[in-house]
């Protein structure tokens, strides 16, 4: 890979931190001085980071995943199945059942039954072949306790193979976004009792016993317990099921009376529908190749954040390095942010995509987030997304005010040996809008297929993120321009086709963001760094600072 980086001087990568502080000792000493004696400084400080295997994730979701991919980066597989229970209206009814037994010589029946599965998104061969065996549940899974992602509803006894159960093959390919699991074999009910189908089962259920349509309590437990969903043949693709319904259709025959006065015989067809809601269980099933994970997770070239139930990145804050000499002092603003590292195979059509939100929470809180379904307080915990080509630093995660995070860490030091660590960790937020604003309602683990590689951080100034040798020297591989003067800039963008990596580090100044943007706008394999001196008019000054001023070893 030919790969370009353009400087206005020497290049120092750095993940950095940035604090301010207002000085708070003497307010008020100056009332009678022209002197503001209120002092602001600006510092950087560094970062440590290193990959963790998340283990099993809380499995509760508004989403479910079915199929199963090797993971371009592992070579591994990486399989999905889900549980889906149904949420029932108080006010359910069946059509008139006259008109139903009309159209079946006196019975309640369904023509037919089925599991509609609609998915949101793939990934993958859409037209690779896949099959799914749908299981009735023993029984439904409990409220009152947490499911992790590894769960096991056979061992757990939640699913028999001996249970009514039924199989599709599908593809992705449809227009419908959708595939169905037909249940019209015969149902045998825990009373031994024999239906046609298992629509029939529910409707002469409802017909014996309407009261058990009346909370999903009863429903769940007197009538269906719900489906468990799993991939039982076929590699190739995943679909992200958003939701699935148990559909049931049948005829209805009535006689009404013509424009002439005379008895006329009409027929139709009605259906009803129970739908998977955030009501009831949706659990999710991943099975990943742990062991390969951990290898993954080893690499001291970068960090990852990788779902689902993948790869979390973990992070040291230099929290008694930003509160020294200033333990009385107001931290005003502190912000972070991760930059991404490019895909090393951008060739390879079925890359994982890159996760849209992260979550930061303290590392002893993460458990508990999750499990107490916590949202973001902006003390302990936040969001970023993925910021690719809007303003700010780019191709990067950036949370632009954890100065309470800091200042909380620090009033609990040495509480914990995990006290100044925190996790970032791929999410998906649910959101509703509230007087014309958006708010986020809930924070759920991604359960979809992502991937990406950030930059290692480090607190040792002698270390380059791009190369695994340890030292500050740029890869013999790598061409470098330095740009004298914007009127260069033609010749270079000319040269800059020529290569599959660019990386830009330009001032951060008015002009150099023009020169940023103008080059990023023509060639989509620039990358802006500038965000790694964001503090510093340019990277020759955060040079100068870092190795001339403070004399730290180059």
């Amino acid at each position: 890979m030919k790969i370009l980086r353009l400087f206005t001087a020497l290049f120092i990568a750095a993940m950095t931190i940035a604090a301010c502080d207002d000085t708070t000792d003497n307010i008020g000493s100056s009332i009678t001085n022209d002197v503001d004696n209120i002092s602001i400084k600006d510092q950087v400080f560094n970062v440590t980071s290193r990959s963790i295997v998340s283990g099993p994730v809380l499995s509760r979701n508004n989403t479910g995943m079915i199929g199963k991919v090797k993971d371009p980066e592992t070579r591994t597989y990486v399989a999905g199945d889900y549980m889906t229970q149904f949420g029932v209206l108080s006010s359910f009814s069946l059509d008139t059942l006259e008109y139903i037994r009309n159209a079946h010589d006196g019975k309640i029946e369904a023509d037919s039954c089925y599991l509609l599965v609609s998915y949101k998104t793939t990934y993958g061969d859409t037209l690779a072949p896949m099959k799914a065996t749908a299981y009735e549940m023993s029984k439904p899974m409990s409220e009152d306790q947490e499911y992790y992602s590894d769960y096991d509803a056979f061992k757990d006894n939640w699913v028999s193979e001996n249970n009514y159960q039924s199989s599709a093959t599908y593809n992705l390919n449809s227009t419908t976004m959708a595939f169905k699991i037909y249940l019209n074999k015969p149902y045998t009910a825990k009373d031994g009792k024999t239906y046609k189908n298992y629509g029939s089962y529910v409707m002469n259920t409802f017909v014996d016993h309407p009261e058990y349509f009346k909370t999903n309590w009863d429903f769940l437990n007197k009538v269906c317990p719900g489906f468990y969903i799993k991939n039982a043949g076929g590699i190739g693709n995943v679909a992200n099921i958003w939701n699935t319904e148990l559909q049931f259709y049948y005829k209805i025959q009535k006689t009404v009376k013509n424009s002439a006065g005379n008895d006329s015989i009409v027929t139709g067809l009605a259906f009803n529908r129970f739908d998977g809601t955030e009501e009831v269980l949706q659990l999710n099933k991943i099975t990943n190749d742990t062991k390969t994970l951990a290898n993954l997770a080893s690499d001291e070239s970068c960090t990852y954040l990788k779902s689902p139930a993948g790869i979390f990145t973990e992070v040291t804050l230099p929290v008694e390095d930003i509160m020294k000499g200033h333990e009385k002092d107001t931290l005003n603003t502190a912000t972070i942010s991760f930059p991404r590292m490019n895909n090393v195979d951008n060739n390879n059509d079925y890359q994982f995509s890159v996760p849209s939100t992260i979550l930061m929470v303290q590392k002893d809180s993460l458990d508990a987030f999750f499990e107490k379904n916590k949202l973001t307080d902006n003390r302990t915990s936040y969001t970023a997304s993925y910021n690719k080509n809007s303003t700010g630093v780019k191709n990067a995660y950036t949370f632009y005010n954890i100065s309470n995070l800091v200042t909380a860490m620090y009033k609990n030091k040495g509480k914990s040996e995990n006290w100044n660590k925190v996790v970032l960790v791929p999410v998906t937020l649910t959101t509703s809008t509230q007087n014309n604003s958006t708010v986020i309602t809930k924070i759920n683990h991604d359960m979809q297929l992502t991937s990406t590689r950030l930059i290692k951080a480090t607190d040792d100034p002698d270390k380059d993120y791009t190369t695994k040798d340890g030292k500050i020297a740029l890869p013999k591989e790598c061409d470098c321009i330095i740009l004298n003067h914007h009127f260069n800039l033609s010749h270079f963008l000319v040269e800059s086709e020529e290569y599959e990596e660019v990386n830009l580090f330009l001032p951060n100044s008015s002009a150099g963001k023009v020169l940023t943007r103008t080059i990023m706008d023509r060639n989509p394999a620039a990358v802006d760094w500038s965000g790694s001196y964001i503090h510093f008019q340019s990277l020759r000054s955060y040079a100068y600072y870092k190795f001339i001023k403070k004399k730290e070893s180059l």
